[in-house]
């Protein structure tokens, strides 16, 4: 029989202790959105899919350390970046599909994205001469021995171990520069904000451009692509050829692989002034998905670091689409402004992080924060207020509650979260598997609750909690196909086929338990405490 689920988190046990957690889940007040979360910790060849409770889901494991992100594949597999590779791998970590990045000549770093027909965005740099990069109009005075500049790839897995390049896209191939006559993609910088200045000065000699991100929308059939250092996020045309995404027409837009919409900072195409720049080395632009609070809009996680900031922020921004393009006012593109912003407190510090980090929005409006430099994941609502924080609790070690540590050795790149219903999920195992941390009072006081999301007008009942004298006393009599007791490892400990009755004898160890009910085609599950 197949078991569907809903997930609802609530606080229903009170527990004292006098010292606050410092690994896993740090806070939660019961209104985080319904989901499930997945990270890799950047010390570990693991990832992780917890519940609102902090509690294991699932879990994977790899064959070298993350470059730098996964993705949780709408069939249930797993798709991760390595340092040197890509790999897939079942719900059950059984390897699918591997290929070397490196050895076939790509330097894939930071973010991949799966997209909907099988294949996979890589973000991949290439590195020049210095003499190749004067060719292109760079002035010499600014660059090193060696240039980097990053592309986009596109990939079609093939069979267990390969894969084709079926697409690509290079900013070398969209320059302007007003610095050399004698050399290549001269022009009026001012009159091209679809193509990059190759002689904006932001300081970098090698690493000028630092993509960190990359997304697809399937419905534009567009790519969204994050700048740290030029401090600018883009959108281009996917719907061109690879030999027209090298030019300046075909496609959607008829515009080639120019770019379609630039913002954060316009003096990257001399316009505007200095309070024209909206974002300083932001990470990790995404559309907002059809059927969210906010579909359309895109979230951006701003840094905000030039040596002497102390705080980030998070953004959602609105471009004003026209057709295929994109709206612009006194040469700028619009918006003027962020649609939304947050910035300031969470858990008693300014939230901050000088490099990395990632944002994303929920279904239901919420956003969710992963900050680097503290390794903390946060939920909060657009009001500002917090309703969920998670610290990863992995590096080379599985570090103890209470353990020193530092945020560089239990570091995440990002934290994505998946709503229930996420087509991932159909057919899986949800049962929570314990905990990472040894320990984890704020844990322990978060009920979870699985239910079909169905009517429930057979589920309406409930138990005294905690239990004591040996005995599950419900409100009223319990028919079920089965009832599971398990303890946070998922060790069973009793099992009840065919229950028919109000009270349920057990004969178990004080301690926290899981309480499994079976009941047409439902599952509920609660967290019980025994005296």
């Amino acid at each position: 029989m197949k078991y569907s689920f809903l997930f609802i988190f609530i606080f229903a046990i009170s527990f004292g202790y006098s010292q606050s957690t410092t690994l896993g889940l740090l806070y939660s007040n019961g209104e985080a959105s319904p989901g499930y979360t997945l990270f890799t910790p950047e010390k570990s060849t693991s990832a992780f899919l917890i519940n609102n409770c902090g509690e294991i889901i699932n879990d994977w494991w790899f064959t070298e350390l993350p470059g730098a992100t996964c993705y949780l594949l709408e069939n249930g597999n797993i798709l991760r970046a390595g340092k040197d590779s890509l790999e897939i791998r079942d719900w059950d970590s059984n390897l699918i599909w591997s290929y070397p990045t490196t050895n076939n000549g790509l330097n894939q770093h930071h973010d991949i994205h799966p997209m909907p027909n099988g294949n996979i965005l890589l973000v991949v740099s290439d590195e020049y001469t210095q003499h190749e990069v004067i060719t292109m109009g760079r002035d010499a005075s600014i660059t090193d021995l060696n240039f980097k500049f990053d592309k986009i790839v596109e990939i079609q897995p093939i069979g267990t171990n390969d894969a084709d390049i079926v697409w690509e896209w290079r900013f070398v191939d969209h320059l302007i520069q007003y610095f050399d006559s004698n050399q290549q993609n001269y022009g009026i910088v001012e009159d091209h904000p679809e193509l990059l200045d190759v002689n904006y000065d932001n300081g970098q000699i090698f690493d000028w451009v630092h993509l960190n991100a990359v997304e697809y929308n399937a419905e534009k059939d567009q790519v969204l692509i994050t700048a740290r250092h030029l401090s600018e996020i883009y959108i281009i045309d996917h719907s061109t050829t690879t030999e027209e995404a090298a030019g300046h027409s075909g496609g959607n837009s008829d515009k080639g692989g120019d770019f379609l919409w630039r913002w954060g900072n316009p003096a990257v195409y001399r316009q505007g002034t200095t309070e024209d720049q909206k974002l300083k080395w932001p990470h990790d632009a995404k559309w907002v998905k059809e059927s969210y609070e906010d579909e359309g809009k895109i979230s951006v996680f701003n840094n905000n670091f030039d040596g002497e900031g102390s705080e980030s922020f998070v953004h959602l921004i609105e471009p004003v689409v026209n057709g295929y393009s994109y709206s612009m006012s006194n040469n700028i593109f619009l918006p003027e402004t962020y649609y939304w912003s947050f910035g300031g407190e969470l858990l008693g510090s300014t939230l901050f992080s000088e490099k990395k980090s990632g944002t994303h929005s929920l279904p239901n409006g919420n956003i969710m924060i992963c900050e680097y430099d503290r390794s903390i994941i946060f939920e909060i609502t657009k009001d500002g207020s917090l309703v969920w924080a998670y610290r990863n609790p992995v590096g080379n070690v599985v570090y103890n509650q209470y353990e020193e540590h530092t945020s560089s050795t239990v570091g995440i790149f990002r934290g994505e979260k998946y709503p229930p219903d996420y087509p991932g999920f159909d057919g899986k195992d949800l049962t929570p598997q314990g905990l990472l941390e040894n320990q984890n009072p704020v844990s322990n006081q978060c009920i979870f609750v699985s239910i079909d999301n169905k009517q429930l007008e057979s589920c309406d009942f409930s138990i005294c909690n905690p239990i004591m004298d040996s005995k599950i006393q419900f409100n009223k009599t319990i028919c079920a196909e089965l009832i599971k007791i398990i303890d946070l490892q998922g060790k069973i400990h009793q099992t009840e086929f065919d229950f028919n009755d109000k009270q349920l004898n057990v004969d178990l160890k004080p301690g926290l338990y899981l309480l499994q009910i079976f009941q047409n085609e439902y599952i509920y599950t609660l967290r019980i405490v025994v005296k």
